[in-house]
């Protein structure tokens, strides 16, 4: 490695490649070191839903640029897909009120989307939902058209091969350890996979390390305020060609968000109930457990598949590694989605995934900014759910801010 460089990127998940891709175009001496033994390892990016968000869930005054940026995202994803020949689809999205307790719930849905400008969305009758998806069960539901998937793992692939190909250059196995100042630079120390060190200085740094990320901030300010919870999220699975009455049509699945207890419950109340207890910080908000379908290699094509995905059913209190330990059964998966698709059975499920989302304490946006003692360090802090859908417009933020900070 050379003993300086202009711009080095800590983390080399779907966000650090997007800002490697993106920096790439005008900035050379990018760097993009990553802990894990390989581009494309054990990181959230590899382990979500791979849902395209369309910004139904943000409110603008608590979460403005996960608002914004997830929009934004949804629609430089889509371009992005279509011109880079990344395996997608706009599946459309059904969000659904199974009781008239849900209904306010649902209309909340309806006017955090349009006031963050997502096209199409639109309320429609039961009768309406189960012509798109049959398997459903409702009372009435929300259609967001621009809601979709995309192969997540090619996602980044792509990225990653673009970014290289303007010149940037991605060192996996190299692991954080240490970053000070010095005079016009900074001084990054990293440990490789065989033990050994390596120092070098970098005139700025990109600070995109999932849930690493408030760790690596408070090497270059130790009073830096930013705390990461990890929250895992697991998934199970079905097979939609297993039996004829879980066919699923291709749609995402969504109940309508709703809170949730410290021990995970469900918080059943009515909405105005709820929006108490979140103000006091007593529930936390949760866009629910859904059902996603995914593709399938068909004759050298990815089409959408067999498998269904379900999930996020979160679980705090855990390490930043921790994949494995206590693992929800299928029941758990089965009690949280069976209000809404009902024809769905136990012995249906099988266990899929986990991941570490990277959600910031007391805090429920993204963090997109220069460090206040050093400007040319560029915290991306709590990028979990929707960072995948905003991953291209976060990059284009910190373009921005590189911009901006000289």
């Amino acid at each position: 490695m050379a003993e300086r460089v202009k711009i080095t990127i800590v983390g080399a998940g779907v966000v650090g490649c997007a800002v490697a891709w993106r920096l790439a175009k005008k900035h050379d001496e990018i760097f993009v070191l990553d802990k894990n033994p390989r581009i494309l390892s054990e990181n959230q990016s590899s382990r979500n839903s791979g849902v395209i968000h369309a910004g139904i869930y943000y409110p603008r005054d608590e979460s403005p640029l996960k608002a914004k940026l997830c929009v934004e995202g949804n629609r430089l994803l889509y371009d992005f897909c279509e011109e880079f020949d990344v395996p997608f689809r706009r599946t459309g999205k059904l969000v659904l009120a199974v009781s008239e307790m849900e209904l306010d719930y649902l209309d909340d849905t309806l006017k955090i989307a349009g006031q963050n400008g997502v096209p199409g969305v639109r309320l429609i009758s039961a009768g309406d939902a189960r012509a798109m998806e049959p398997n459903v069960s409702c009372i009435k539901a929300a259609f967001v058209p621009t809601s979709g998937i995309v192969e997540s793992t090619r996602l980044v692939h792509k990225l990653y091969g673009l970014a290289s190909e303007r010149g940037a250059y991605f060192l996996p196995s190299k692991k954080v350890v240490d970053i000070r100042p010095a005079v016009g630079a900074f001084i990054v120390t990293t440990q490789s996979g065989d033990g050994s060190m390596e120092t070098f200085e970098s005139e700025m740094v990109i600070n995109s390390a999932g849930v690493y990320a408030d760790e690596v901030a408070r090497m270059i300010n130790p009073e830096s305020p930013w705390e990461v919870l990890p929250i895992r999220g697991e998934a199970a699975k079905f097979y939609r060609t297993r039996r004829p009455e879980i066919g699923h049509a291709g749609l995402n699945v969504y109940p309508t968000p709703h809170g949730i207890w410290p021990d995970g419950r469900k918080a059943d109340v009515p909405f105005a109930e709820f929006e108490a207890l979140y103000r006091e910080k007593k529930v936390v908000k949760t866009v629910g457990v859904h059902l996603t379908p995914t593709f399938d290699l068909i004759e050298g094509r990815y089409e959408i598949g067999s498998t269904v995905t379900i999930g996020p059913a979160t679980k705090g209190d855990i390490s930043k590694e921790d994949l494995t330990n206590g693992l929800f059964p299928p029941e758990h998966f089965h009690s949280l989605v069976r209000r809404f698709f009902p024809n769905l059975k136990v012995e249906d499920l099988d266990l899929h995934q986990a991941g570490i989302q990277s959600k910031l304490k007391d805090f429920h946006d993204y963090v997109v900014e220069p460090d206040p003692r050093h400007p040319r360090f560029i915290n991306l802090l709590g990028v979990d759910s929707p960072g995948l859908t905003s991953s291209l417009a976060i990059a284009r933020l910190v373009e921005e801010t590189v911009s901006a900070v000289g």
